[in-house]
């Protein structure tokens, strides 16, 4: 009889720890992700809005423009925007010197503003993703004086650069004032050494539980606000535990990293540490794929690099270990820190005087090639408002495709050896409901899909020197992709009404 009685508890506390399980592997996005990323602003955008002293840019903030532009972005198929760190950090300032974590008022507009833009884009079924600066804090007026949050010098890293300069406040702290030193990531960094020190403001000690609970509580703060993803700035400034603590404590729908550029191997080693369930690939957070970027970059026209191995490249072509990185890997052509950018009197800023791909064939083939293999492909600000309606209207179209063909981050690639030995890039793509076939470089007569023996499909878009067709079940015309329902828009939350459990900190 014990036992009859027993079994329904056991039986509900079964389906308890199934429910928690998965509702923590779906803490990030798992995998075949199919949704794409619109990157939603570029590096001069938090100057729009302040004629005075930026007159050229209008008098119109960045989130009103922005805010605007919803129901556009919603008709583009895009499912996530990557947004501007949304802090105060002074009165004219990109947001990368995060100064008061909970005044969501800043350079780019007003706390109304920003709610209003959140506020649209979700009505539009569009999930916005906050860039989260948690590496390193800037005092409210000089080194180290935090506020909103407060914080003493024992948030900062112990050999911070503060406690070393004679011009710093907090020159010369005892050592037992200050935070610990900066972890040792050898699990995953491929060297020795620390985290990376960043010398332009304070490393926060991400040891300190204070620390920890009032990030926490302010990703939480954001989430009420609006933001359902994270895309945390400069991750090898601390340990890739903690962004599988902050994940595990937030459940944000999609987490993204950017991680030292050119350490391939240690950013698919931060992957593995960030999983919220430790050994679970599904649970990671994914990771900007530069090593992609800069191949691409590297090779415009020389379409037999972008075979890599056969299987891809970049983090999107990378089998170590048998595991599927480039369901992990979020794929770019710019962002606010690689292309042309500019100093406060306008003039280009040193190392970013161009774009890394021009307004013409090298633009669209970079696209053609993301925005139809695996991954979780992101497009630019600028390239899809600013830089026309013809490449508006090819980004739209291979974003429609894709979407049709049902191609998503964990899709198979097959690529084609046949046009290879031509001098062109070409392959199969596996979708959900259907096949992408793409070909970039050349004409139709170096490949199209009819030379391997591929059959039933059509015709959904091309440009200068790349074409991209679509196999469907039994061949129907072009379909457009289904537009995204709207999102609920949450209550927000003043900080200090949340609490933040011991359980979450740990």
């Amino acid at each position: 009889m014990k036992i009859i009685r027993l079994w329904p508890v056991c039986y509900s506390l079964i389906l308890i720890l199934l429910v928690f399980q998965q509702s923590a592997a779906l803490a990030q996005a798992g995998f075949d992700d199919d949704r794409v990323m619109l990157q939603g602003f570029y590096w001069e955008s938090h100057r729009h809005g302040h004629p005075d002293r930026f007159p050229e840019f209008g008098d119109r903030r960045w989130y009103e423009i922005v805010k605007e532009e919803a129901p556009t972005i919603r008709e583009g198929r895009f499912d996530l925007i990557w947004l501007p760190p949304p802090s105060f950090a002074g009165e004219i300032s990109a947001g990368y010197n995060p100064k008061e974590y909970y005044n969501l008022s800043n350079s780019y507009g007003s706390f109304p503003q920003q709610r209003a833009m959140l506020d649209a884009l979700l009505r539009n079924g569009v999930e916005p993703v906050s860039d989260i600066v948690i590496n390193h804090r800037d005092g409210t007026a000089h080194w180290a004086d935090f506020k909103n949050p407060d914080w003493g010098t024992w948030s900062i890293t112990r050999d911070d650069e503060a406690f070393t300069n004679p011009e710093s406040e907090v020159f010369d702290t005892p050592v037992d004032q200050r935070g610990a030193p900066e972890e040792h990531p050898e699990q995953y960094a491929g060297h020795g050494g620390t985290t990376y020190s960043y010398s332009s403001f304070r490393d926060i000690d991400h040891t300190n539980e204070t620390v920890r609970r009032d990030i926490i509580r302010y990703l939480l703060q954001l989430k009420s606000l609006g933001y359902r993803g994270w895309r945390y700035d400069m991750v090898h400034g601390y340990h890739s535990k903690w962004i599988a603590l902050y994940n595990r404590a937030t459940h944000p729908t999609f987490s993204v990293g950017e991680y030292d550029w050119d350490k391939h191997a240690a950013q698919r080693g931060w992957i593995w540490y960030t999983a919220t369930t430790p050994g679970v690939l599904r649970t990671s957070s994914n990771v900007f794929d530069f090593t992609t970027f800069f191949t691409l970059n590297d090779n415009k026209g020389n379409y037999t690099a972008w075979y890599g191995y056969g299987n891809g490249i970049g983090m999107v072509g990378d089998t170590t270990d048998g595991l599927p990185w480039k369901n992990r890997a979020v794929t770019f052509l710019e962002n606010h820190d690689t292309g042309y950018r500019t100093n406060v009197d306008g003039s280009p800023e040193d190392g970013h005087s161009f774009d890394n791909f021009l307004n013409d064939w090298q633009v669209e083939q970079g696209y053609a090639y993301i925005l139809t293999h695996p991954g979780v492909p992101t497009v630019y600000w600028k390239h899809y408002f600013d830089w026309g309606a013809d490449l508006r209207e090819k980004i739209k179209s291979l974003i429609n495709a894709r979407k049709v063909a049902g191609v998503n981050a964990g899709s198979t690639l097959y690529t084609q050896d046949n046009a290879q030995v031509k001098g062109v890039y070409a392959a199969r793509v596996v979708g959900n409901h259907g096949d992408l076939y793409v070909r970039i470089g050349g004409s139709d007569m170096d490949w199209q899909p009819r030379d391997s023996g591929y059959r039933d499909y059509r015709d959904y878009t091309h440009g200068t020197g790349w074409k991209v067709w679509v196999g469907l079940s039994g061949n129907p015309e072009i379909q457009q992709a289904p537009l995204k329902p709207a999102l609920p828009v949450p209550d927000y939350q003043d900080p200090s009404s949340i609490e933040v459990p011991d359980g979450l900190i740990n």
